[in-house]
């Protein structure tokens, strides 16, 4: 990969972002403090949250420097409600916030222009002596930021908006770098690394839920658990099997071609029967997750600038890669936040 930047094996990540300011710059000043329950973070807090972890990691992980470079000296003696308000006071307004996201960012997005792709093999030591890959920080940033997102994202609806959707975005859906690589440059693992423990964490998610559970949704109007569920199921199903594999018919997983076309808060309404308990969920899951890896094992760097036709136009096999990954965690994120409302603890990730 020595031709090649790091910023070239993520593409994406400035479409995502822009989704997270758009969605700030949205807000009002009073809509910050608003909250899911009392000891949720408020949006304001989620937004917060994505500076300072990018801070976090670029200061103290990606470079390493003393905790007296870039944090209050009296930090560590802090407890995590002052800490909260130390957050505040640094950017107190959606302003502030916009400004913030854009700062923090700015040193990373540096950072992989610069990189040779190679590089992102290097570990490096953090400052607080964990040794990690450049390419595990970096995807970490990433999913983070979709993490969080999907959370913001739940908290818009809750003041009645919709906000900006993360599928089609055609201003970036038909291009990829990839167009000029060659075998041995990248591999495809390079493009969507730690997939497999995404899906892991999801499953452990999933798995704690009793069938009970299933019919909770986080407020009224929002999709149920079993929607959710049922979505990132017929989703990935459509994204991959299908589009990408270019399969037809129903899967051996029961999942029929027409399921991708009805709307999330009906998913349970209208095809949940077929699948009424968390067991018969997990079953569905880790079926479609086998045929991803199936499919995606079977591709070349040369496929990743296929373009590939879709209901909303030309997507290129490399954005559906992202897409398909990106829209797991997005998921993932809203389902931690329902275990969380029902008193339940998600998986660490």
């Amino acid at each position: 990969m020595s031709g090649m930047k790091a910023i070239d094996l993520f593409p994406y990540w400035g479409d995502n972002r822009a989704l997270i300011i758009e969605a700030a710059g949205a807000f009002r000043d009073e809509d910050l403090d608003v909250r899911p329950a009392p000891d949720f973070r408020s949006i304001g807090d989620v937004l917060r949250h994505l500076i300072t972890t990018e801070e976090y990691w670029w200061h103290g992980g990606i470079q390493g420097e003393p905790y007296a470079r870039w944090r209050a000296a009296d930090w560590d003696r802090l407890g995590d409600h002052e800490k909260d308000a130390r957050r505040r006071q640094r950017f107190p307004t959606v302003r502030s916030i916009l400004e913030g996201l854009s700062v923090a960012h700015a040193p990373v997005e540096r950072f992989l222009a610069e990189l040779d792709a190679a590089d992102l093999c290097e570990k490096r030591r953090s400052t607080w002596a964990q040794d990690n890959t450049l390419r595990w920080m970096l995807w970490h940033l990433v999913e983070h930021d979709q993490h969080h997102r999907g959370q913001l994202y739940t908290r818009i609806r809750m003041l009645g908006r919709e906000p900006a959707r993360i599928w089609p975005r055609p201003q970036v859906m038909a291009e990829t770098p990839a167009a000029g690589w060659v075998n041995g440059e990248a591999t495809v693992a390079d493009v969507v690394p730690f997939w497999g423990q995404v899906n892991g964490r999801l499953r452990e998610a999933v798995a704690e839920f009793t069938d009970d559970d299933l019919r909770f949704a986080p407020f009224p109007g929002h999709p149920t658990i079993h929607d959710l569920v049922l979505h990132l199921i017929i989703e990935e199903d459509f994204v991959i099997r299908r589009h990408l594999g270019g399969q037809k018919g129903m899967a051996r997983h029961g999942i029929q071609e027409e399921f991708w076309q009805i709307p999330v808060s009906r998913l349970s309404q209208e095809v949940g029967a077929g699948f009424k308990t968390v067991g018969s969920l997990l079953a569905a899951l880790d079926a479609v997750h086998a045929e991803t890896r199936r499919i995606v094992a079977g591709l070349s760097v040369g496929d990743l600038a296929r373009t590939l036709e879709t209901p909303a136009g030309p997507e290129t096999v490399h954005h559906a890669l992202w897409y398909a990954r990106e829209h797991t965690v997005h998921h993932r994120a809203q389902l931690f936040l329902c275990l969380r409302m029902l008193g339940r603890t998600p998986p660490v990730i």
